[in-house]
């Protein structure tokens, strides 16, 4: 005996002012689990979930995640006392240092070893097991700012079990898309329900030429503690498949990367994440004089928090060019960065020529820096009015950052969307 919703719809928080649904279910059949109820607890035996489609923009996630903790917790979770061992703390940061180290959201790996605490219980294994099943469901992530930009995820299909002993699922995407233009086919990622925790333990995939390897974790636990790492081991970049019959603009001998995001489910707001990614032997190629940038090697660090992300450390360096980049973007939409460009004098004169003769007629001179091989230009990036804008020259003459990137670059591959 079960109970069946039909095109349940589940809206953003009420103080965003956003009257969207933030996804919809065709069908919902929940087979509550009686023996859980006889001994208190409320849970169920099997969940179908047919039909999902998740359609939301970046930037309503972006508010989301910004807005404050306590009400974020409150709109985005079904009201309802918890049982008296799942109760959360709105705030993590509110908790003991005893209630963190337990709940830390990390992913297995990571979780710090107990065997030096005393007095450790292990938690019993509940005697009933209960299973999630998702078919038909869809997620299409875009942004209203940049047109054409999105990411969807279609033919979504799981098996993913729950509490009781150690079990095996596993989620399948039969197609992912970039931007409506970029497709990829589908993947299988294998799930394990173990220690009151769902997890995908180093899973090697690839997706759009890359290969990846794909770690995560959802802990059944105060405040919902998740944590999400995927790595690329060192691999040379073929983005053939992206770019199809055309040509790819820039080609990587050696790239390794290492990206982390970890927080609390039900309070978005702690949410935070580090990426950092090493390359070697990076070549740019310029379409109108069949030449292009050579970079030796390169270093790009980034940092997230709810508040927004921080270029730490951006450089690529070779022989006759240098950029190094650092700036921020918030998640209130600020956005600032400065782009240092060292070259030789023969590379700073054919960058400059470049930029003159783009439609705009604008200027980027050069200066000298500390020895008389090598001049510099720092670029000026900032979002103004909702418009990211930059400054190439000393007159601090602001301009459309997009449209101008794209007539100094003129004839390179403009068939991916500017990333924002």
């Amino acid at each position: 005996m079960g109970v069946t919703v039909s095109k349940l719809q589940v809206f953003v928080p009420a103080d965003l002012g956003q009257k969207n649904p933030l996804f919809t279910v065709g069908k919902l059949r929940i087979d509550v689990s009686w023996l859980s109820l006889l001994k208190g607890k409320r849970r169920w035996d099997r969940l179908e979930v047919n039909q999902l489609d998740v359609n939301v923009a970046i930037e309503t996630v972006r508010e989301i995640i910004a807005m404050p903790t306590e009400n974020s917790s409150k709109s985005l979770v079904l009201q309802g006392q918890p049982d008296q061992d799942e109760r959360y703390h709105s705030n993590p940061e509110g908790q003991s240092a005893d209630e963190k180290t337990e709940q830390s959201p990390l992913v297995p790996s990571d979780v710090p070893s107990k065997v030096d605490r005393p007095n450790v219980i292990p938690m019993p294994i509940e005697n009933f097991e209960g299973e999630i099943i998702v078919s038909n469901a869809k997620v299409r992530i875009f942004s209203e700012r940049v047109s054409g930009l999105s990411l969807t995820l279609d033919q979504i299909e799981g098996e993913i079990p729950l509490w009781g002993s150690t079990r095996k699922g596993e989620i399948s995407c039969g197609e992912i898309s970039l931007s409506e233009e970029i497709s990829e086919v589908g993947l299988t990622i294998p799930v394990m329900w173990e220690d009151r925790s769902l997890a995908v333990m180093e899973h090697s995939l690839k997706v759009f030429g890359l290969n990846l390897e794909l770690s995560a974790a959802v802990k059944i636990a105060a405040g919902v503690p998740v944590g999400l790492h995927v790595s690329l081991p060192d691999q040379p970049v073929d983005l053939s498949s992206v770019f199809r019959e055309q040509k790819s603009p820039f080609s990587v001998s050696n790239l390794t990367s290492k990206n982390r995001l970890q927080g609390y489910l039900l309070a978005p707001s702690t949410f935070k994440g580090s990426s950092i990614t090493n390359f070697e032997n990076v070549m740019i190629n310029d379409p109108r004089d069949e030449g292009g940038m050579r970079f030796n090697r390169g270093v790009a660090s980034f940092v997230a928090t709810a508040a927004g992300v921080v270029a730490k450390d951006v450089r690529a360096i070779g022989e006759e060019d240098a950029i190094l980049i650092n700036g921020f973007a918030t998640a209130a939409g600020e956005a600032a960065a400065t782009v240092r460009i060292v070259s030789s004098p023969e590379r700073a004169q054919s960058h400059a020529k470049r930029v003159r003769i783009a439609p705009r007629n604008l200027l980027m001179d050069f200066q000298p820096l500390n020895t008389p091989d090598r001049l510099f230009r720092d670029i000026h990036i900032e979002a103004r009015d909702g418009t990211l804008m930059m400054d190439l020259g000393e007159d601090r003459s602001w301009v459309p950052f997009f449209d101008t990137a794209e007539e100094v670059l003129g004839g390179q591959n403009t068939d991916l969307p500017n990333l924002p």
